[in-house]
C-alpha cells in the first residue's frame, strides 16, 4: 500500500479496523515472538477488530525475520520497516504513517505491556471516550521489576509535567496510551524522534483539550534482550519536548 500522513488514508470507513496497534521495534529477538503471540492471542479472544504494525527500527539481529514469518500465519501482523531516521519516536511516526485504525495505541516489544490493558483500552474507546491513558504506580496496577531509583526519578519527572500542564494525571512518560484518530490528526506535527515522544503525544492530547480516561496498567520488566531506555539522556529531549508543547500551546492559545 502506499504510505501515506497521519489522517490521509483513502481506505473506505467500513475496512478500518477498530484498533491500529503499533509496536516499534529494535533487536528484539529475544522477545518479540512471545510478545506478539501474547497480544494477538488476547485480541483474538476479545474479537477485536485490529491490525499490529509491527516497526523494525534497522535491528541487526532476526527481529525482522520473525516478525516477517510471525506476518505469514497471522493476517493481522503488518511488518514495516524504518529506514530512518531512527529511534523510538521516528519508529512511532512510521508507524502513524500508515496505521488504518479509528483508534491506535502504542505498545513496547519487550513484553512490559500487559496485553489485557490494550483490550481494556479498545473498550475504552468504543465507549466513546476520546483517549484512553494508562496509570503505572496507583492502585489496580501491578508493576514488577521497575529499578527504585529510575521509579524514584519517573515520579518527580510526572508530578512536574502534570504541574506545568495544569494536569492531575501522573504518568505523561508512560507511552503506553491509546488515542482516537481525530486526536491524532490533531497533534501533528510530530516532531520527537526518541522516547520523548511519549510526552509530546500525552501533553498534545491534554492541551488540546481532548480528556483522556485514565485506567491502571500493569508494568513487567522484560524477560530478555537489552532496553535502549537511558534516563540521563532523555534530560534534554524531554524538557525540550516539554516547553515545546507548553510554548505551543500558549500560542495557539492567543492566536484563538
Amino acid at each position: 500500500m502506499t504510505e501515506t500522513e497521519p489522517g490521509t488514508e483513502t481506505d473506505a470507513e467500513g475496512d478500518r479496523p477498530a484498533l491500529s496497534v503499533i509496536m516499534p521495534a529494535y533487536n528484539e529477538e529475544a522477545v518479540i515472538a512471545a510478545t506478539i503471540g501474547a497480544l494477538c492471542a488476547a485480541l483474538d479472544a476479545a474479537a477485536i477488530a485490529y491490525e499490529l504494525i509491527v516497526v523494525d527500527d534497522a535491528s541487526t539481529d532476526r527481529t525482522a525475520g520473525i516478525v516477517a514469518g510471525l506476518a505469514a500465519s497471522h493476517p493481522a501482523i503488518r511488518p514495516i520497516h524504518n529506514p530512518g531516521p531512527n529511534g523510538y519516536g521516528h519508529a512511532i511516526r512510521r508507524g502513524l504513517a500508515v496505521y488504518r485504525g479509528d483508534a491506535m495505541v502504542v505498545v513496547t516489544s519487550d513484553g512490559a505491556d500487559a496485553p489485557k490493558d490494550v483490550v481494556a483500552y479498545a473498550v475504552k474507546i468504543a465507549e466513546g471516550h476520546d483517549c484512553v491513558f494508562g496509570q503505572r504506580f496507583g492502585p489496580g496496577s501491578t508493576v514488577t521489576g521497575y529499578p527504585p531509583l529510575k521509579r524514584l526519578a519517573n515520579r518527580l519527572a510526572n508530578r512536574l509535567i502534570g504541574w506545568l500542564a495544569g494536569s492531575r494525571y501522573r504518568d505523561f512518560t508512560n507511552g503506553f496510551k491509546c488515542y482516537r484518530r481525530i486526536v491524532v490528526d490533531d497533534m501533528q506535527p510530530l516532531v520527537a524522534g526518541q522516547f520523548n515522544i511519549t510526552i509530546e503525544m500525552s501533553l498534545k492530547a491534554v492541551l488540546g483539550g481532548w480528556r483522556p480516561v485514565v485506567v491502571p496498567n500493569d508494568w513487567t520488566e522484560r524477560d530478555g534482550g537489552q532496553s535502549s531506555f537511558r534516563i540521563l539522556r532523555l534530560v534534554k529531549p524531554y524538557a525540550a519536548t516539554l516547553l515545546y508543547c507548553l510554548t505551543r500551546h500558549y500560542l495557539m492559545s492567543v492566536r484563538r
